[in-house]
């Protein structure tokens, strides 16, 4: 980071010294916060400024930023925030409109590879439906008794179990901007709050003080009421056909689904020293190639926990949010630049499944060697007889 020439050590040691020189740690801290937040989104806030600026006189250029259209719940929650400690208290606490959460997780998940494989409820809803189905279909007369018939499992989603706390800065230039510009940096900045979050939730949530994550098994849980953690296949060394058997027969169930594409979620440090010399190879003709077989997409991603791997599919984990409440972070004492907000998400998620997703010990994948094939040439009669003295 290189803020205003001010490097990341920089900052960290300004944000120090304004910590042990402060007779108020608590204010402080607050201080700090701010600080921070407002230098990691300075290009952000800059940039919001001038567009409101020019926007405000020359309609054109507002229609070519494509703004949105604030709804009525919309625009009276961010004339709110413009002065958030009179619009939210502890007496009070708002709740961000259902707009602004689908809007926000449908960012998240265009930002997101890992979220982009993930099924978001709506976020007006409290409970969602879990399942898939399965069944034979058998052709016959119409006489004929049924032969076939279709099962459907189900589960309920409760989406208001656990939350996901994210802390936000709202400053005074963004406040003082015209609504949908506010909307634009909320928006922003919410996403990235919450991104690593429900990424991590999704790998390895331990069901208790979030979801289950593909990671742990759905309904084994420990003593402590945290999911298991499935077991880690030690047996993948390949991308071949027979390197990859025992995983599609487990995410496809036996033959019962489809898997489509094959998804392998990796830390980046072990795409670079597993993944990639295993699945790229040396071909005849130079360069390298994809040596998979098949379909195979890898999502390198740091919430990935190193040594392992993740194979999993699109569109068999479910996740939603019912609402965010924001209040004042109250530990802290009244600013005229800024306001940290805190924001708890009520959100949930799971697979169909545990055989959607299989975890394995990356470390045991091997490097892909190209095949040499010896090919003898036969000798014509002269060679021979000079090979034999004749």
């Amino acid at each position: 980071m290189n803020i205003d020439k001010i490097t990341e050590a920089e900052l960290k040691q300004k944000v120090m010294k304004m910590m042990e020189d402060a007779d108020d740690k608590v204010e402080a801290i607050y201080q700090a916060a701010a600080m921070i937040v407002e230098e990691k989104n300075k290009e952000l806030i800059n940039q919001l400024v001038e567009q409101n600026a020019r926007a405000a006189h020359d309609e054109e250029y507002r229609k070519r930023l494509n703004l949105h259209n604030l709804s009525d719940k919309e625009k009276q929650f961010y004339e709110g925030l413009k002065d958030v400690k009179q619009a939210i208290t502890a007496k009070q606490i708002d709740i961000i409109p259902d707009e602004i959460i689908d809007r926000t997780l449908d960012d998240v998940k265009k930002a997101s590879k890992i979220l982009s494989l993930v099924k978001f409820a709506p976020a007006n809803v409290k409970k969602w439906l879990v399942g898939e189905h399965s069944g034979t279909a058998v052709w016959g007369d119409l006489t004929d008794a049924i032969k076939g018939e279709l099962n459907a499992s189900f589960e309920t989603l409760d989406l208001e179990v656990k939350k996901l706390t994210v802390y936000l800065v709202i400053p005074k230039a963004i406040r003082d901007l015209a609504l949908p510009f506010v909307d634009k940096y909320f928006t922003a900045i919410l996403a990235e709050a919450m991104q690593d979050g429900l990424v991590k939730g999704y790998l390895d949530g331990n069901g208790k003080t979030g979801p289950v994550g593909i990671m742990n098994k759905i309904a084994s849980f420990k003593a402590d009421g945290t999911a298991q953690a499935k077991t880690v296949m030690n047996t993948v060394t390949k991308f071949s056909p027979k390197g990859l058997a025992p995983v599609r027969k487990t995410l496809s169930k036996d033959g019962k689904r489809e898997i489509g594409t094959l998804y392998l979620l990796c830390n980046p440090s072990d795409e670079a020293e597993y993944v990639d010399p295993a699945l790229y190879g040396e071909s005849l003709t130079g360069g390298y190639r994809n040596t998979s077989f098949m379909s195979l997409e890898k999502i390198p991603d740091a919430n990935v926990p190193k040594g392992k791997g993740i194979f999993t599919m699109a569109g068999v984990y479910t996740m939603g949010a019912s609402g965010v409440e924001l209040n004042t972070y109250d530990q802290t004492k009244a600013m005229d630049d800024a306001d940290v907000i805190v924001g708890k998400c009520y959100a949930n998620g799971r697979a169909v499944d545990d055989d959607c997703a299989v975890v394995f010990d990356v470390t045991k994948l091997e490097e892909y060697v190209l095949p040499v094939q010896q090919v003898t040439v036969p000798q014509t009669t002269a060679q021979a007889e000079e090979q034999t003295g004749e």
